[in-house]
């Protein structure tokens, strides 16, 4: 199964993922900070929504699970059809 191979990732597909990657700790940087604001306003007021705060940390933790599967792209040289394939975990019974 081609899944893995090296060497398969063009230049452009490689700065592509880069660039989603920047995005990705763009958007990371912007949701901690807003998920930190509300925990003060929150504590501010003397009241916590633990279900807006857990709603926000979600968004969080999808960005650092998309981050991390770009990362490995990068790392391993998948393209970006063999990436898509991975995250809709259609990698096959040789995937690991």
């Amino acid at each position: 199964m081609a899944l893995f191979s090296k060497g398969g990732q063009t230049g452009r597909e490689r700065r592509a993922m880069q660039d989603h990657l920047r995005e990705l700790d763009d958007m990371r940087r912007s949701n901690l900070s807003d998920l930190g604001q509300m925990t003060v306003e929150m504590a501010a007021q003397g009241r916590f929504d633990r279900s807006r705060l857990s709603q926000q940390a979600a968004e969080v933790v999808k960005i650092d699970r998309e981050a991390d599967l770009i990362a490995r792209g990068l790392e391993e040289g998948l393209t970006l059809q063999e990436l898509e394939d991975l995250a809709r975990g259609d990698g096959g019974a040789g995937s690991r």
